[in-house]
């Protein structure tokens, strides 16, 4: 057999983004779906939620940076705030009242 012919069906509540196997952990942590990995100076960056196969229950999804979790309204705000600081930095606008 091949591995494609012993490949088990991505489950139908799956998210896009998810590159997890599922099939191979039973229970809970079969619930979990996780995105690739980006590496940002050694920091892994990457999606994270957890979908009750039963009751389509959905925690998430994360985005998770390093050890720190956030919605993903605070990793937007956060990438506001980041692009904020890289602009001023650069010279590209300037705060009011500056």
């Amino acid at each position: 057999m091949t591995s494609t012919q012993l490949a088990i069906p991505r489950p139908a509540h799956c998210p896009t983004w998810c590159v997890q196997r599922h099939g191979i952990r039973q229970g809970e942590d079969d619930a979990i779906h996780v995105s690739v990995e980006l590496l940002v100076r050694g920091t892994s960056v990457r999606l994270c939620t957890t979908i009750d196969p039963t009751s389509q229950e959905t925690d998430g999804p994360y985005v998770l940076v390093g050890s720190e979790e956030y919605t993903l309204h605070e990793a937007d705000a956060l990438i506001d705030a980041l692009t904020q600081l890289v602009d001023e930095g650069l010279g590209l606008t300037h705060r009011a009242g500056a």
